[in-house]
């Protein structure tokens, strides 16, 4: 992992530097004044990251800490002293969807250009990622006894949710309104994991972990977010219903918004997601907690299709 030079870090805090460790795939900087976050990123990526968050900071959107740059390849951000956040406790979540729908409602039509590179939209994520699945099935005698026991049990039926409602985003079309939204410079985060949030001690949320965003379709975050709030929660309706309650208090969702979000929860991609990870072995995913979560999801399946069917039709 590479490490900033210590010149470039005081040059660009201000500050004496004390203590540089590693900490979570990025560096925790101790100075005289506090702690730091630096992160190395694209400087592409950077340079457009630096220009949307001062225009999202002019048009009022606080819930993240405020930055520092190199003008290179180095991120720096104050250190959060407080907690990651949990989709299980039902005050925090309220809290970190009022800021998502912040984000969203400020976040549109922004004046920074897009990153002049190829942006794998919400429609490609998707169907990559059915693809992903679809050939981790082909190689299922190869994994390891109990994801291949799990997968050999549940894996077809996992996927042909998953092509079902991939034909159905096809005929929305989910492409054309991907489309659309990134040319409307709609900013989603795209990485809404419970990490990708923090509470500090005074119980404000903030919104972390901005190197997946980009100009996209902003019903995939709430999708996302959706997704993982209902796993954690065993598909409770009543979170369903806070979350677009507390969601709409701030950003209306329109009714092909709303329809898109019906189907898009119809697709398993929190099944398919931690099952690539394993079988892949791809850094963050680990059997002891991967699999259990892989097995209540599964147990779920008909719980999760039945409201699926029934979201908006209450």
């Amino acid at each position: 992992m590479k490490q900033p030079h210590r010149s470039l870090v005081e040059t660009v805090l201000h500050s004496n530097v004390h203590q540089m460790k590693p900490y979570r795939k990025n560096w925790c900087i101790e100075t005289d004044h506090q702690k730091w976050i630096a992160k190395h990123v694209h400087p592409t990526w950077l340079r457009w990251w630096v220009q949307v968050d001062y225009e999202l900071r002019l048009r009022g959107f606080t819930s993240m800490q405020p930055i520092r740059s190199d003008g290179g390849e180095w991120l720096f951000m104050p250190f959060i002293e407080g907690k990651t956040g949990r989709y299980s406790i039902r005050e925090d979540v309220e809290k970190m969807v009022e800021t998502l729908a912040i984000f969203h409602r400020l976040g549109r039509r922004l004046m920074t250009p897009p990153i002049d590179e190829a942006a794998f939209l919400l429609s490609e994520r998707i169907a990559d990622r059915l693809n992903q699945f679809y050939r981790v099935l082909q190689k299922v005698e190869q994994l390891e006894a109990p994801l291949r026991e799990l997968l050999l049990a549940h894996g077809r039926d996992f996927y042909l949710d998953g092509l079902a409602a991939w034909e159905r985003l096809r005929q929305l079309p989910l492409t054309r309104f991907s489309l659309k939204e990134r040319r409307l410079h709609a900013l989603s985060h795209r990485d809404l994991a419970s990490h990708n949030w923090m509470v500090d001690k005074s119980g404000r949320v903030w919104l972390i972990d901005f190197e997946t965003a980009s100009y996209d379709a902003q019903i995939g975050d709430v999708w996302q977010m959706v997704s993982r709030i209902l796993v954690e929660n065993e598909w409770s309706e009543e979170w369903l219903r806070m979350f677009l309650v507390q969601y709409e208090k701030e950003r209306l969702l329109s009714s092909f918004e709303k329809k898109v979000l019906s189907v898009l929860l119809a697709f398993p991609n929190e099944f398919m997601r931690e099952a690539i990870g394993l079988a892949e072995q791809k850094r963050g995913y680990r059997l002891k907690y991967s699999l259990p979560y892989l097995h209540k999801i599964a147990e779920c399946r008909s719980k999760w299709k039945s409201q699926s069917k029934q979201l908006f039709y209450w």
